[in-house]
């Protein structure tokens, strides 16, 4: 089945590729003899850089008929995959940080509901691939109920899925030291909810929000015969893939600017344990 993707949004994700950081192009990744505390670490962190975030507050678009188009991206610290690529490649140019981004539309609907969709395609950065969405639902209860209150309330839930495989050689006691090409894949899937508040003031709108995140990560090896990148010692003999499930409370505060049609935001989010920050430009209608 087709999906069609309305053409701003096409090139709103075309944008994203073009604003990822330049310095993926020279990432050097490759991982070995991974233990099941390492497949831990890295589904946290690349959890961590995945959470679904549009960094927008709690207040609504208006009702039906408001749209927002807009870029979103982060980057989340990942000492941890830094280190497990450095024990395979000590030359890395890695630094230490994982990046995202994503092409932003929002949709205003009745009774204070706004729909969310964060989107981008399958592209290939250097030697990896990397593609991503999300959809979310936020109803912001304020704009009918408890509209007395000086400030916005929302609450929001959403599922992301991120996904990025690369190429590697193999060559270990699972390949009897013989160089074998295989496809490294790691993919999680994230869902939550976040309640958020907001205040607006002349064209600011600082929010705070607290959440809860489930993800389930899986690293899998695409490799000929028994070749994996899995410790033999721990697992069985040719083990291909392995799952971490783990969950997360979340902290977020953030600034929205509004400017007539233009919005730009900023965020801090907290979740698996690792901190990101994530930018936001956007028009709003």
């Amino acid at each position: 089945m087709r999906i069609y993707i309305p053409r701003p949004l096409r090139w709103t994700a075309a944008l994203v590729v073009t604003f990822l950081p330049l310095s993926a192009s020279a990432v050097t990744f490759s991982l070995d003899n991974i233990n099941l505390g390492d497949v831990n670490a890295l589904v946290d962190e690349f959890s961590a850089n995945s959470q679904y975030d549009t960094v927008t507050p709690a207040s609504s678009l208006g009702g039906l008929g408001g749209f927002e188009l807009g870029l979103a991206a982060g980057q989340t610290k990942a000492p941890e995959t830094l280190a497990l690529v450095k024990k395979n490649a000590p030359g890395t140019t890695l630094k230490g940080d994982l990046y995202h981004a994503g092409a932003l539309a929002r949709l205003g609907l009745p009774y204070g509901l706004t729909g969310e969709f964060l989107y981008i395609p399958k592209v290939k950065i250097s030697e990896a691939h990397l593609k991503r969405w999300g959809v979310g639902l936020q109803w912001t209860l304020t704009d009918h109920l408890l509209d007395e209150l000086p400030l916005h309330l929302a609450f929001k839930g959403y599922y992301t899925k991120t996904a990025i495989d690369y190429s590697q050689t193999i060559q270990n006691s699972s390949t009897l030291n013989i160089p074998v090409s295989a496809t490294i894949a790691l993919e999680s899937g994230i869902w939550g909810g976040m309640a958020i508040a907001s205040y607006k003031l002349l064209v600011f709108e600082p929010f705070v929000g607290i959440g809860w995140a489930k993800a389930k990560g899986t690293l899998n090896v695409d490799a000929a015969g028994n070749a994996t990148i899995f410790n033999t010692t721990v697992f069985a003999q040719g083990t291909k893939s392995i799952t971490s499930s783990p969950s997360s409370s979340q902290l977020m505060a953030g600034m929205d600017v509004r400017l007539a049609f233009f919005s730009l935001g900023a965020d801090y989010l907290r979740g698996f344990g690792k901190t990101s920050y994530n930018g936001r430009v956007s028009f709003r209608f």
